[in-house]
């Protein structure tokens, strides 16, 4: 990383610095989602179809593992449409300053990535006191893929909408696509949920909480669903950030 995307990097760490209310979030809505969600259900057990076959499961460990992506997913969006609506007035300078679009959106595609992990790794860190996954480096890569992928999307809305709306958008959007439409429960989900941006990371989150294998293809469908969306992330941003 070349000395002007370092500088860029951290102006925007400290812009996250500077704004305690993100910070208060990032800690206290996974312990109030995750750690709140798994103490107060019921004991109770239940039995899911998961890759073909049904798990009978604790109702606490089904609501850890399907709340964990989703809380890394809502809080990676966040921190993406803040970026998005932060960066402009340091995007201004740093272009006073000489730097091209492509440094800028090398900056704001590494401090999203940042943000996608921390998160990750906060929601990881309750969830794992808790309740033990089958494969814990698989759960681990699925909630990053999540958090990757739910960032980059907020960065999109935070071009499309304000910033009002576009928190609005990130609260519900993940709730309705992983737990709704891609919940192991909803057995009469219609075939356009699978375009959804949880389809394939819910799936491979419920297999790495659950079962002995793992279906890789849940893994390659993820990383090319981030894939598409990244690209498309980066035009958005390239535009933004181009110089007239």
């Amino acid at each position: 990383m070349n000395t002007r995307i370092t500088t860029a990097v951290t102006m925007g760490l400290r812009e996250f610095r500077r704004t305690p209310a993100l910070i208060g979030l990032l800690i206290a809505l996974p312990l109030y989602f995750i750690g709140g969600f798994m103490y107060i259900v019921p004991e109770a057990t239940l039995t899911i179809p998961i890759s073909g076959e049904s798990v009978t499961v604790t109702l606490s460990e089904f609501v850890a593992a399907l709340v964990t992506p989703v809380t890394a997913g809502l809080l990676s969006g966040i921190v993406g449409l803040f970026l998005m609506q932060s960066s402009k007035a340091a995007d201004d300078r740093l272009r006073l300053a000489g730097y091209r679009s492509r440094d800028l959106v090398v900056s704001r595609v590494s401090l999203l990535a940042a943000g996608g992990l921390i998160v990750s790794a906060v929601s990881l860190a309750i969830v794992l006191v808790g309740f033990s996954p089958v494969s814990i480096p698989a759960f681990v890569a699925a909630t990053v893929l999540t958090a990757l992928i739910y960032g980059v999307l907020g960065v999109i809305i935070g071009v499309s909408l304000s910033r009002l709306a576009g928190v609005y958008v990130m609260l519900f959007f993940p709730y309705v696509d992983m737990l709704l439409f891609q919940n192991p429960m909803a057995t009469d989900s219609t075939a356009w949920t699978k375009a959804l941006p949880g389809y394939f990371t819910t799936k491979a989150t419920m297999d790495a909480a659950f079962t002995q294998g793992l279906d890789l293809w849940n893994f390659i469908g993820a990383v090319g669903y981030f894939t598409i969306v990244l690209l498309v992330g980066v035009v958005v941003f390239h535009r933004v950030t181009a110089i007239e």
